[in-house]
């Protein structure tokens, strides 16, 4: 299995350009930036141009900044604009693009409708479509003490949601994190043909799951998340492509951004070999 990297993992404050030149000295095949931040990119760095492709890094899923619990007008006006981004993320080689299932909106009002939501997705995924390009819908994971009804936050509601939509470029993100939050689920529910993108990263130990957040997560290997379960599930599903740490740890916040990835490489690199899903040399590109 191969590793990706999020721009979150790495200080916010670092230009993109230099995110994706420190990602590729680590030994990550692939940067998850969305759309805008790749144009950045490489308006700052044109000569960054010459990483991307097979045999240097590249985008395998990359966002185009929507959220589902936007107001009407402004989801309307972010859609108009997405089949621009949709090209440019298309052009660098990505496969595919993250929607998240909201549960309140930037106001705390309370969730569109379900059926908004879902059309929501079904017209972005048509966009998606015509650049080639499949919608990975993430779920936020099961705290108890979230109340049932501020939205779907399980893998088995989320495909639910995903075959009322009902396009075949549309599948689910599977985030350790809140795969572990909602149970630690197995993956054999998610249909065979069905797209997937997996984010990878730890839970902190000692402390009870309705009290996590997503600042609390940890380097992969470094918590309780029974990690070499979930990518043997992974295998077993036959996913091939491959995971993306992220975290927004303020131990790596403070790091440079070349030390920032290689730590993170090497904690998720290591995770793959101890479970057997990769060669001992860290750094080797395959």
């Amino acid at each position: 299995m191969e590793l990706s990297i999020t721009r979150s993992t790495m200080n916010k404050r670092v230009p993109y350009a230099t995110a994706v030149r420190a990602a590729h000295a680590a030994g990550f095949r692939y940067v998850e930036l969305s759309a805008e931040k790749w144009r950045i990119a490489l308006d700052q760095d044109p000569a960054l141009r010459g990483l991307l492709g097979e045999d240097g890094i590249r985008p395998w899923h990359a966002g185009w900044n929507l959220r589902l619990g936007w107001e009407v007008d402004r989801w309307a006006q972010a859609l108009a604009d997405t089949p621009a981004a949709m090209d440019l993320t298309a052009s660098l080689g990505a496969c595919s693009g993250t929607l998240v299932l909201p549960h309140v909106d930037d106001t705390g009002a309370p969730i569109p409708p379900a059926a908004e939501v879902e059309d929501r997705i079904g017209a972005v995924a048509d966009l998606a479509a015509v650049h080639g390009l499949n919608v990975c819908v993430e779920y936020m994971g099961l705290r108890p003490a979230d109340p049932p009804e501020n939205g779907v936050r399980t893998l088995a509601g989320t495909l639910e949601v995903l075959a009322r939509v009902g396009r075949p470029n549309v599948g689910v993100l599977v985030d350790s994190y809140h795969w572990h939050l909602s149970g630690s689920p197995s993956l054999k529910s998610i249909p065979p043909t069905m797209p997937l993108w997996v984010h990878f990263n730890d839970a902190p130990a000692g402390r009870a799951a309705q009290d996590l957040r997503d600042s609390d997560r940890v380097l992969p290997g470094e918590g309780v998340i029974d990690l070499p379960r979930l990518l043997t599930e992974l295998d077993a599903w036959g996913w091939t492509g491959p995971l993306s740490v992220e975290l927004k740890h303020p131990d790596l916040h403070a790091m440079a951004p070349e030390q920032a990835a290689k730590v993170a490489f090497d904690a998720a690199h290591g995770v793959l070999v101890r479970a057997g899903f990769a060669q001992e040399t860290a750094g080797e590109r395959r």
